[in-house]
Order: C-alpha cells, then sequence, then structure tokens
C-alpha cells in the first residue's frame, strides 16, 4: 500500500511502528473532523430551527389571545380610538421585544417579523426574498393542506448571511377580515389613519380568508450556528484526540514490549551466536508468533551446537589417527 511507502526504510521497527500509527491517527482525526463538523453543523441548525419554531409558535399564542380575548373587550373603544396594543401584529412585536431584552444570552440576536405583501403598516412590508418565501409556503400550503408548512435556509441582507425559519402568515378566523377587507367597511378609527395619511391608500385591504396573506419568519444570524458547532466541535475533537492518543500509546507500549524487545532479544542472541557464544539464551515469554519464532531459533542453536560438536569430534578424531 501507498502508505507504507511512506514510512522511511531506514527507521528501525520501534519508529515504523509508531510512525504508521500517527499517520493513522493523523488521518483518522482529519477525516472524523470534517465528517462529524457537518454533522454538529446540521444539529446546530436544526438545534436553531427548533428554537425559532418555539417563538413562532409562541407568538402565534400571543396572537390568539390579542384576538379572541383582548379585542372583543376593546371593540367599542376601537371604533372611536385605534388602539395600537389591541392589534395582533402589534402585541406580538411587544412582546418578542420583552423576550428578547429579557434574555439577550440566549434571544439578543433573534428577530422577528411579520411580513406581508399588503400589510397595513408598512413596517410589515415583505421584501423581494421574503416574497419570495411567502409564494414557496404558499404553494406548499395548497399541497400539503392543513399539515404545518415551514421553510427555512440561508439569505444575505445587507452583506450579512442570515439563517431564517418561516411558516406561513393565514387569514383562518373570519372576525380578522373586519379591518381588511375595504376601507369602507373597516372602523372609523382605522380610517381617520388614511385620512391622517398615517397608511397609504388599499394599503391593508383585499385580504381573504384561508388564504397566505405574508409570513412568520425569525431571522439569526448565522455565525450563531457556527458558534454552536465550533463550541460542540472542540469539546468532542478534544475527547476524541485525547482517546486516539491514549490509544496510540497504550499500542506502542504494547508493540514495544511484546514484540520490540523480543526481537531485539532473538537479535542479540543471534549476533552473539554468530561470534561463537553459545552459551547465551532466550528466555521465551509467550506462545504467540514471536514466541514461535523463538523457538524455531532456540531449535536452530541447538542444531548448530550438536552439529559444531560432531565437527570437533571428527576433527579430533583425525587428529589421533596415525598418519
Amino acid at each position: 500500500m501507498k502508505i507504507f511507502a511512506l514510512i522511511p526504510k531506514n527507521f528501525n521497527l520501534s519508529k515504523k511502528l509508531t510512525t504508521l500509527m500517527l499517520t493513522i491517527f493523523l488521518g483518522g482525526i482529519i477525516v472524523s473532523s470534517v465528517i462529524y463538523y457537518n454533522i454538529l453543523l446540521g444539529n446546530a441548525r436544526n438545534e436553531l430551527s427548533t428554537q425559532s419554531n418555539v417563538l413562532i409558535s409562541t407568538m402565534d399564542s400571543v396572537r390568539k389571545y390579542n384576538q379572541d380575548k383582548v379585542n372583543p373587550l376593546l371593540e367599542k373603544q376601537s371604533e372611536e380610538k385605534i388602539l395600537l396594543e389591541s392589534i395582533p401584529s402589534y402585541a406580538v412585536r411587544g412582546v418578542f421585544d420583552i423576550l428578547i431584552n429579557s434574555y439577550k444570552d440566549i434571544y439578543g440576536k433573534y428577530h422577528y417579523k411579520d411580513a406581508m405583501i399588503n400589510p397595513t403598516n408598512p413596517k410589515d412590508k415583505a421584501t423581494d426574498e421574503e416574497i419570495k418565501i411567502i409564494k414557496k409556503l404558499s404553494q406548499q400550503d395548497k399541497l400539503a393542506g392543513q399539515n404545518q408548512n415551514i421553510d427555512q435556509g440561508f439569505l444575505v441582507i445587507n452583506g450579512e448571511k442570515i439563517f431564517y425559519t418561516a411558516r406561513p402568515l393565514k387569514i383562518t378566523q373570519s372576525n380578522c377580515l373586519n379591518c381588511h377587507i375595504s376601507l369602507n367597511n373597516s372602523p372609523k378609527s382605522l380610517q381617520i389613519y388614511y385620512e391622517q395619511n398615517k397608511y397609504g391608500a388599499n394599503q391593508g385591504f383585499g385580504w381573504e380568508l384561508n388564504k397566505i396573506i405574508g409570513t412568520k419568519i425569525i431571522y439569526v444570524p448565522a455565525d450563531q450556528i457556527y458558534k454552536i458547532t465550533n463550541q460542540n466541535f472542540l469539546i468532542i475533537l478534544g475527547i476524541f484526540t485525547g482517546i486516539f492518543a491514549m490509544t496510540i500509546f497504550l499500542a506502542t507500549l504494547w508493540l514495544k514490549q511484546y514484540v520490540v524487545q523480543p526481537l531485539n532479544r532473538i537479535t542479540e542472541v543471534a549476533e552473539a551466536v554468530s561470534l561463537g557464544d553459545m552459551d547465551v539464551q532466550f528466555n521465551k515469554h509467550s506462545n504467540d508468533e514471536i514466541g514461535r519464532l523463538a523457538d524455531a531459533f532456540m531449535r536452530m542453536k541447538t542444531s548448530l551446537e550438536i552439529t559444531l560438536k560432531k565437527l570437533v569430534k571428527q576433527r579430533d578424531r583425525s587428529h589421533d589417527e596415525p598418519s
């Protein structure tokens, strides 16, 4: 294999084993890091998506409470003077601002918007990118029916990469249309706002029941995803590296003790025998391949001793015979 060819041939066995294990270690760290980083990136994205969906559901609860509980109590007052606090989208923005200010460490960089194609409040006007999201959710709504539609992904806003989670803003209650069918049918208090040019002509009218008019969208800077990913990655990488390093250390220690050292001892004995020292011994420590190699070497040493003794006897016998 090519990986073995990278190991210098002049290295002793111990260095070769250490180099091989370090190469495997580094390769394993690199490959596993790339794979695991992408897994963590996906998990971080899912985590932010889950948080965003919880927040959107919370805002939906505020919206519903405002529509079902607050608006009926303020119906008469709203005819005379429009109460911004009674408008669901206004209440939602107020509650969300309180939430992110109270929990800045968690939600400080989150941004919520009721993005609409034809809103009453110009602040809710959807951008071109948000209009694309609304159209996508509308298509999903036709296919999915009553199932919850969710769209998420990345956008670049003012040069900053943003992760968004969006759900459709759909008119499901007829009382929501009281102010949004036409200007003439809207409350007098709302008509005054149009007369004072606080809202544009025909702005926020023509809504239809069971039609998607916008999207409830939460934006989070993409660096939040990378921040969560990097934090988790460094922890896992540290643990993974520690386990790998300990494994290599123990494996190298074991190889030195049970492979390298016995082989070195066999080499020493062989060199001693080659120099004529037949008294040197090798102690067998195992029954594995190294142990069998030691047995074979000792048998060869014994055979060599017997052969040498025979040669010595023959030489002595030849010297004793008369010439």
